[in-house]
């Protein structure tokens, strides 16, 4: 094993370790404390800057900011404090016959050190979520935000900063380099949200330490209508579920398998309510997002140009802008099995 001290981000890394215990060994009320001053920061303090930096990042509507983000992260932290005593508590269990006389608890301990590596899609919601159980359960961490969104990283990292001590909690910048070497340390426990292909680095990169690892990836989210289905509110929440956050989500509807005898109803409907929701000229609406960054753009171009060539039908939508990074709300049907869109993660 190669020598951590000369890891870049040891020092970091040192220092919460070295803190780890007393952190550990803080009380309820100190706990609550925390999230409780990460609630205001959230909520009240810079909920206007958070929906800015959302915006600049994802073109994403004030109100989708509050419904995704915000009030998630609130109602995530306002669950903790519910219960966050009774987990504290011993867990009295049956004793085994073995061990006549004595008594058995359960009792829950921190894991120590933790590393937070985060997306993009929903960058406060899915930094936050986890950070706020790695501080109910009495844990120092590093965080590292996605680069792909950087005025919302720079956003995370002046409330962390302002909320938690540098020995508690730390939220390190960068590129995918920031990332390699974060992995090379002996955390306690990894949480990782993102892709399968990245996932199997991360628990590849645990295993060398045996850290314990919590991976949240994506993956093809399938849509089944039969001939039974109120096809108006199917297609209300197909298209909901789709094009919030602009699609760029792991459980939105990716595709749709469908009777065909009601298959053009289902479209028509479609229809009517993405005009409902973003009227006839999406791009104008500010109720619609943007791709985060020309990789993504341009990656999703290609699966178009894929379906197209592979004689797939344009029902909807189907309008780029490069400069803007916008796609059109666009539906595509008769696509082959070998698609690209029908075998690969879409967002």
């Amino acid at each position: 094993m190669s020598d951590i001290t000369s890891n870049p981000y040891y020092k970091t890394f040192k220092t919460l370790q070295d803190n780890q215990y007393v952190i550990g060994n803080t009380t309820y009320k100190q706990r609550i404390a925390k999230l409780n001053r990460l609630k205001k920061a959230i909520e009240v303090t810079y909920r206007d800057q958070i929906k800015a930096a959302l915006h600049k990042d994802l073109h994403k509507p004030g109100v989708e900011a509050d419904m995704t983000e915000i009030y998630q992260i609130i109602g995530d932290i306002k669950y903790v404090k519910r219960h966050l005593r009774s987990w504290m508590k011993l867990q009295r269990v049956e004793t085994p016959i073995t061990l006549l006389g004595s008594s058995s608890y359960i009792k829950y301990e921190p894991k120590g050190v933790c590393l937070i590596i985060s997306p993009w899609n929903f960058p406060f919601n899915l930094t936050f979520g986890p950070l706020i159980s790695a501080i109910a359960a009495g844990n120092t961490a590093i965080i590292k935000p996605s680069e792909m969104t950087p005025h919302s990283s720079e956003m995370m990292a002046t409330i962390v900063k302002e909320v938690f001590n540098e020995d508690e909690v730390v939220l390190i910048q960068g590129e995918v380099e920031v990332s390699q070497n974060l992995l090379k340390l002996p955390f306690n426990h990894i949480f990782f949200t993102g892709s399968p292909n990245v996932g199997k680095i991360v628990m590849e990169a645990a295993a060398k330490h045996l850290s314990s690892v919590t991976l949240e990836l994506g993956g093809k989210s399938p849509t089944i209508i039969d001939e039974t289905a109120n096809l108006k509110t199917a297609a209300k929440k197909v298209m909901w579920g789709k094009y919030l956050n602009c699609g760029q989500i792991c459980v939105s509807p990716d595709y749709v398998l469908i009777n065909d005898s009601v298959k053009d109803k289902f479209l028509t409907e479609c229809k009517s309510w993405l005009t409902t929701y973003f009227t006839e000229n999406p791009k104008q609406s500010d109720d619609y997002g943007r791709i985060v960054n020309q990789k993504h753009f341009e990656r999703l171009k290609a699966h178009f140009a894929d379906a197209q060539q592979k004689n797939a039908v344009v029902e909807v939508g189907g309008q780029f802008d490069d400069t803007a990074k916008y796609i059109a709300p666009t539906i595509i049907s008769q696509l082959p099995n070998d698609a690209k869109l029908l075998n690969e993660e879409i967002f």
